[in-house]
């Protein structure tokens, strides 16, 4: 018994010892914030942020902190050649655990992303909450754009974008996410879309990805379509011209409290349904007029148009010109009819298909200020 009980424990000191073999301190890797991906000429381009790490003054060396980054770039004929070229030239081995944000460059999408896709999915030290986003330019030139607003050009992409996310004001897939619809024929997906605007980094909109590929984008100022439509409770701002007076503006916040989408299979032909309650509220006026009911009954008639004709636009758009699913209506499709599904080849059933698009909106709020009080 003693014997069995001593060969268990010494098999578990060995499995447990490998794990201290490779062990380095926190000096001796290169810890990555953020990779961009891109080609140049017939070669793969890796480029990104290192962290610079140091000690605090008489403390412990092993406490460090972060103080910039470095500039990185690599190049090869592929994945496997890129790295090599990266061991070759710099001190320390990559740590990828600290990664926020993968940038592929507009090239590099366009030719195809999924093998970097898979490529993190396998990477054990990769976190698989990074953001992926596409670049109007090469990730190096925006690598190396000198700002202030915060301590690497990665983490300051990953908080515009997820400000954007989490204010409702655009919508993109996750990692997760697109691992499981690149497996969807005739589906495509949505990427944040980052670039220069006026020598400053900014959100410039959507990157539709077909196959993974860059086959279009959508400007920041055309969303709205896919935001009401995609967006979990999105809310929105919307301008209307009172119905009176046409130099006045009424502000409205929109917010989606309720949203339904039904498929049908009519007459060899895939229906969409999609039905949305929305309520309003007043913001401001430019100009303080009185909204009396009639005036109520228009704007909320107004909102109804203006969402109707956003989510009808995109739509046509991505049938003619993105020729793919980006608003995922393949998984309503399948839930509802998976033995029809099946039989089809979406990407062309999706050409084909009708999208009927049923708003209701009520403004339920006139804001703080009354308008219908006479001024003295």
């Amino acid at each position: 018994m003693m014997k069995k009980l001593s060969k268990l424990l010494i098999l578990c000191i060995l499995l447990i010892l490998p794990g201290c073999w490779d062990y380095r301190d926190i000096n001796e890797r290169s810890i990555v914030l953020s990779v961009g991906v891109d080609t140049l000429g017939d070669q793969v381009e890796f480029t990104g942020e290192i962290a610079k790490l140091r000690s605090r003054a008489g403390e412990d060396m092993n406490q460090n902190l972060a103080e910039g980054t470095y500039y990185m770039e690599a190049y090869g004929k592929d994945f496997e050649e890129v790295r090599i070229h990266y061991d070759a030239t710099f001190p320390y081995p990559i740590f990828l655990g600290a990664t926020q944000s993968v940038i592929f460059g507009e090239n590099f999408a366009k030719q195809g992303i999924e093998p970097y896709l898979n490529r993190i999915n396998k990477f054990y030290d990769y976190r698989k909450t990074l953001i992926t986003i596409v670049s109007q330019v090469p990730p190096r030139e925006l690598y190396k754009i000198n700002q202030e607003k915060e301590t690497s050009v990665g983490l300051l992409v990953e908080k515009i974008v997820d400000n954007l996310k989490r204010n409702k004001m655009t919508v993109y897939s996750s990692f997760d996410e697109l691992l499981s619809l690149i497996q969807l024929d005739g589906v495509g997906y949505l990427l944040p879309y980052v670039g220069l605007k006026n020598d400053d980094i900014a959100y410039l909109g959507l990157a539709v990805m077909k196959d993974s590929k860059l086959v279009s984008i959508i400007d920041y100022e055309e969303t709205d379509g896919l935001i009401y439509a995609l967006a979990e409770k999105p809310v929105l701002t919307e301008s209307l011209f009172s119905s009176e007076d046409k130099e006045n503006k009424a502000s409205l916040r929109t917010a989606v409290k309720r949203r339904r989408v039904k498929t049908e299979y009519r007459d060899e032909k895939v229906v969409f349904n999609m039905d949305l309650l929305v309520n309003g509220e007043l913001r401001y006026q430019y100009f303080l007029r009185p909204i009396p009911e009639e005036e109520e009954k228009y704007l909320e008639n107004l909102i109804c148009q203006k969402i109707k004709k956003d989510i009808t636009n995109i739509f046509e758009r991505s049938q003619k010109e993105f020729k793919c699913d980006i608003f995922q209506f393949a998984k309503h499709f399948r839930a509802e009819h998976p033995e029809i599904y099946r039989k089809l080849n979406w990407e062309e059933a999706y050409m084909t298909a009708e999208l009927n698009v049923n708003v209701e909106a009520e403004i339920i709020n006139l804001g703080l200020t009354d308008p219908n009080v006479d001024k003295k």
